[in-house]
């Protein structure tokens, strides 16, 4: 965040005096942890794939795409991980098993991820991010929306009237898209990342197309990801930073206080405590819940942050015409 910080008037930035010790203790990867949950994804999901051809029934089918999404979903959270470093401690395994296993089979690359990513926490909501340039042309993206807006946005979000834009997007990411190696963000996508997908891509998909029930494996594969890509990590994604005051940097990104659907659909993984990421990005997963309510013993934190009850609490917030002054009675009941 120096960057942004430089960017900013005086007294924009937060201090973090007197949590120094506390982030050291925190910023601990469990290296083991993540192994069992990686592993726990793709066994619910190879899972949910064998039950659904097995039985062959339409609501089956349907069930098992929703696990599917769902896991899909903590896929994109570790990928998120692994490219800040903290998906395992060690950087090699960390940059192989977040390709191979989270990255590559969602269409993307850890590498050109992280490129992009890391211009955003360094350049947060200024015109050098350009998460922030994509939003303000987005006009799915501008905020507040009338009710009816929001309401037509979700439906066709689900129906994939604007997926395009997201592809569009998102094509910064995609190894595909990036086989010329434009050198985006000053990043050499070096020709050993990018043979590295083609091989995976050759085995893997060729192990799909091999077997008998290829078509069965792929419409459980990309139907959800279709799905929740375009609503869940739509609605996600414009909760972090979309319809804040950005008056001084803990006013400038959301944390979300998630229910139990919403850690199920949108947030697995605490990836909704997001503020306390962009302060303190070496914390990992595991720990941001702790985190926040360390700072929330903070009265400047816990009266200015920018934290929300909920993802419904979000799209209520982006539908208002006009945005709260302050947010404290959501910060305090969100706490509590």
């Amino acid at each position: 965040m120096a960057d942004t910080a430089g960017e900013r008037p005086p007294g924009y930035r937060y201090s973090r005096r007197g949590t120094f010790d506390l982030v050291r203790r925190l910023s601990v990867i469990d290296d083991p942890r993540n192994a069992v949950l990686l592993i726990l994804q793709w066994a619910i999901m190879i899972a949910a794939v064998v039950i659904a051809i097995r039985l062959d029934s339409v609501p089956v089918y349907l069930l098992a795409g929703v696990v599917i999404g769902s896991r899909i979903q903590c896929l994109a959270v570790m990928m998120h991980d692994a490219c800040h470093g903290m998906l395992f401690s060690n950087r090699k395994i960390n940059d192989w098993i977040g390709d191979l296993f989270v990255a590559f089979p969602l269409g993307f690359s850890i590498h050109l991820y992280r490129a992009n990513h890391m211009h955003h926490h360094r350049h947060t909501n200024t015109m050098r991010d350009r998460d922030y340039r994509v939003q303000r042309r987005d006009p799915d993206q501008i905020f507040p929306k009338r009710p009816a807006a929001m309401a037509w946005l979700l439906v066709r979000s689900a129906l994939g009237f604007n997926y395009y834009r997201m592809a569009r997007d998102s094509r910064v990411w995609v190894p595909f898209a990036n086989f010329h190696n434009p050198g985006r963000f000053d990043f050499d996508y070096r020709l050993s990342l990018r043979l590295r997908y083609v091989i995976w891509a050759v085995v893997f998909y060729g192990a799909i197309l091999l077997s008998p029930w290829r078509w069965q494996i792929l419409g459980l594969m990309f139907i959800p990801l279709f799905i929740w890509a375009n609503v869940f990590n739509r609605i996600r994604a414009m909760a972090e930073h979309n319809g804040v005051t950005d008056e001084s940097e803990i006013k400038g990104t959301r944390t979300v206080i998630p229910t139990l659907v919403d850690r199920f659909l949108i947030a697995p993984f605490n990836v909704s405590y997001h503020l306390e990421h962009h302060l303190f990005p070496s914390v990992p997963w595991t720990n941001l819940r702790r985190l926040h309510r360390h700072l929330m013993t903070d009265p400047i934190y816990a009266a200015d942050a920018h934290i929300t009850k909920g993802y419904g609490g979000v799209i209520r917030e982006l539908t208002t015409q006009r945005m709260p002054a302050s947010h404290s009675s959501t910060s305090a009941q969100a706490h509590s």
